[in-house]
C-alpha cells in the first residue's frame, strides 16, 4: 500500500480542475484535457472561417476519418460505427429502432443505469412492452452466473436484453462477452458501456446486436461525444432520432449531418485518443493499471477492503439512504475540498471513487479527514 501511494499527480497542469478540490469523481462527466481543448477551439475556427463550405463541403469527410478513427480505438468495424452525443442517447436510437409491440419484453438487471430504465419505461408506455428487472446475483462475475439469470427471463416474448459493461452505480465490470456468445443469435443485446471506452480494450463484444460508449469520460474527448456500433443485421434498421441530410445515405451516413449541430466535440476526438502517449507518455492501458494501483492504495488506506480491478470502485459507507440522501452526502462532501460520487443501492449509501492521471495519493488523504468528520 505504502509505495503504491507513492504515485504522484501526472502533470495536473493539463487540466483546468479547481485546484483546491480534490477530483475523484471523473467517472462521472470527465474532465477534458488543455491540449483536447485546444483542438476543439482549432476546429471552432475552422468552421467559423467559412460555415458554408464546413456544412456543405468539409463535414462528411471529417467525420468519415474521426469515425475510423475510433472504430481503430475500439477494435471494430468502422461500417457499423456513427458517433452519437451520449450513450443515453444511443439507448434512445436503438428503442426506437427496434419493432416493438405489445406483448414484447424487454430484460434489464436492477443495476442498469438510471437513464436507461427510463427510457425502457417510456417505451414500454408508448408500445404495450413489459419491462422485466433481473436481480443482479450476488456473484455476477463468476462464469455463467450472469448468463444463467439473465437467460432465465429471456422468453420468446423477448425483444432487447440491455446490460451494463461496467454498471455506472456499483463499478462492477460485467462478463457481457458471455452472455453475448450465448444468447446472441437467440435476442438482440444492447450493452451499455458508458464506461468502457479507455478502460477496456477491444471493447465491442461479437454477438452483441448494439454496443454504446460514452468517449467524454476515460478516453478524454470533450462533452459530448460518443460511439454507437451495429451488428451488420441491424444496420439498415437503425436509424437517428433526427432525420436530416444523410437520411437518405442510409447508415451510417444518417448519423452524420444532423442539421447544424456542434461537430467540434468530435473533430476533438483524434487528439483525445492520442493524449496520453503524446502528453503523458502511457498507452490508455499502461495509464488505467497506473489508476487502478492508485485508487486500490487509496482504498486499504482509507481502510475499504474492496478490490479495485478498474480505476472506479464503489464501496459501502454503512448509511441508510435514497437518492436524496446521496445528493446530500455528496453536496457535503464538497463543502469539505473533495468532489465524489455518492450512490444507492439497496438502500444504503455507497461512496463511488474514480481515479484519473491528475489525481494523486494527497486526493485520498483529504477525503479521509473529510470522511472522518462527516461520518
Amino acid at each position: 500500500m505504502a509505495s503504491t501511494l507513492t504515485h504522484t499527480r501526472l502533470k495536473p497542469g493539463l487540466f483546468l480542475l479547481e485546484p483546491d478540490v480534490e477530483h475523484l469523481n471523473h467517472g462521472s462527466y470527465g474532465a477534458v484535457p488543455l491540449p483536447v481543448l485546444e483542438a476543439r477551439r482549432r476546429a471552432e475556427e475552422r468552421l467559423e472561417r467559412s460555415p458554408e463550405r464546413f456544412y456543405r463541403e468539409e463535414i462528411l469527410p471529417a467525420l468519415d476519418r474521426v469515425r475510423g478513427d475510433v472504430a481503430a480505438f475500439l477494435a471494430t468495424d468502422p461500417a457499423g460505427l456513427v458517433l452519437v452525443r451520449n450513450v443515453t442517447e444511443a439507448v434512445q436510437v436503438v428503442l426506437g429502432s427496434l419493432e416493438l409491440r405489445a406483448g414484447s419484453e424487454i430484460v434489464f438487471t436492477d443495476h442498469a443505469y438510471g437513464w436507461v430504465k427510463a427510457a425502457i419505461a417510456r417505451a414500454c408506455r408508448e408500445h404495450g412492452v413489459t419491462a422485466r428487472c433481473v436481480p443482479l446475483p450476488e456473484k455476477p462475475q463468476e462464469p455463467g452466473t450472469l448468463t444463467e439469470a439473465v437467460t432465465a427471463a429471456v422468453n420468446d416474448r423477448t425483444a432487447l436484453v440491455v446490460l451494463d459493461q461496467i454498471t455506472s452505480a456499483s463499478a462492477l465490470r460485467l462478463p457481457v462477452e458471455e452472455v453475448c456468445t450465448v444468447l446472441g443469435r437467440q435476442v438482440p443485446v444492447l450493452v451499455d458501456a458508458a464506461h468502457a471506452p479507455g478502460l477496456i480494450e477491444s471493447p465491442v463484444p461479437d454477438g452483441a446486436a448494439f454496443w454504446t460508449g460514452n468517449l467524454h469520460k476515460w478516453a478524454f474527448a470533450p462533452r459530448t461525444a460518443a460511439a454507437l456500433v451495429v451488428a451488420p443485421g441491424f444496420r439498415e434498421r437503425t436509424r437517428p432520432l433526427v432525420e436530416s441530410a444523410g437520411g437518405a445515405d442510409g447508415f451510417p451516413r444518417s448519423f452524420t449531418y444532423l442539421g447544424t449541430l456542434d461537430p467540434t466535440p468530435y473533430l476533438a476526438l483524434p487528439a483525445a485518443l492520442a493524449f496520453p502517449a503524446e502528453h503523458l507518455g502511457l498507452t490508455f492501458s499502461e495509464l488505467r493499471r497506473r489508476n487502478t494501483a492508485l485508487l486500490q492504495a487509496g482504498l486499504e488506506d482509507l481502510g475499504f477492503p474492496a478490490e479495485a480491478e478498474l480505476p472506479l470502485a464503489s464501496v459501502p459507507l454503512a448509511l441508510e439512504g435514497a437518492d436524496e440522501a446521496a445528493w446530500d452526502f455528496s453536496d457535503r462532501l464538497r463543502r469539505e475540498g473533495v468532489e465524489a460520487a455518492v450512490t444507492t443501492a439497496g438502500g444504503e449509501l455507497h461512496l463511488r471513487l474514480s481515479v484519473q492521471a491528475y489525481n494523486g495519493p494527497e486526493d485520498f488523504r483529504v477525503l479521509k479527514e473529510a470522511l472522518t468528520r462527516l461520518l
